[in-house]
């Protein structure tokens, strides 16, 4: 096996890596992170984990069937995740309060309800993708004819995840909470480019932005980890 046919593999083993990261890090978010941006976090963390997940699960069987079922479960997290990221950036204490935030919180949770809705029931129309019953440049994935459908979805997930990539980047220029706001800056960057690399060149299963999207939710857990370690030291520490 060379390194070309060994890439699904390594993928996929990341992804199935990912998603045991799953259970440490949302206890991490329910016991330490005291914020108003927790649950959004929960959400951020699982969506990545149904991404990952069923992205390496595509490897199973060789059906195109049942490829395209974990492709579709695979597209579902992803939208998830666009969402927690979003609304974790939004609720979160060093970032910009957005305008009628109720109003666009209730337009994003709808648009993501359409999204998955549309996923969902993908196999009854073509307006998302068809399958293709020769494989495509990795045989161990799904292979799509993506349809106008399918171009909403990523420009959907670039929206979602640029807005709240936004909002840090905007933190990060008031100079509040640097140390994360940087970080979570420079992930959310990465994360945008992998989506739009891997929908449109690598159209399909294969894709590497699931691994990308790990690091939005590496840095939470590392910022949630770093609050319990003050909250351990702080009865030691002199009063002012």
């Amino acid at each position: 096996m060379d390194v070309f046919q060994a890439i699904p593999w390594i993928l996929a083993l990341g992804g199935v890596l990912a998603t045991l990261l799953v259970y440490p890090y949302v206890g991490t978010a329910i016991s330490y992170r005291r914020s108003d941006n927790g649950l959004a976090f929960i959400l951020l963390v699982i969506g990545i984990g149904v991404w990952n997940g069923m992205f390496a699960a595509q490897l199973l069987d060789p059906d195109p069937v049942v490829k395209n079922f974990f492709f579709s479960l695979s597209a579902v997290g992803a939208t998830l995740a666009a969402l927690g990221w979003f609304l974790f950036a939004a609720t979160a204490s060093s970032t910009t309060r957005i305008p009628r935030r109720k109003s666009v919180y209730g337009s994003a949770a709808l648009l993501v309800g359409v999204d998955i809705a549309m996923i969902i029931t993908a196999p009854a129309h073509n307006f998302y993708w068809s399958v293709l019953a020769e494989p495509g440049t990795f045989s161990e994935f799904t292979a799509v004819a993506p349809s106008f459908g399918y171009w909403l979805h990523t420009q959907l997930h670039v929206a979602l995840f640029g807005a709240g990539t936004v909002l840090f980047a905007l933190a990060w220029e008031d100079g509040v909470t640097v140390r994360f706001t940087r970080r979570y800056t420079v992930a959310g960057l990465v994360t945008i480019t992998a989506v739009i690399v891997s929908n449109a060149v690598f159209v399909g299963g294969v894709s590497f932005a699931p691994l990308a999207a790990v690091g939005l939710m590496t840095i939470g857990w590392l910022q949630a980890d770093d609050g319990r370690t003050i909250n351990r030291v702080q009865p030691y520490l002199p009063s002012t």
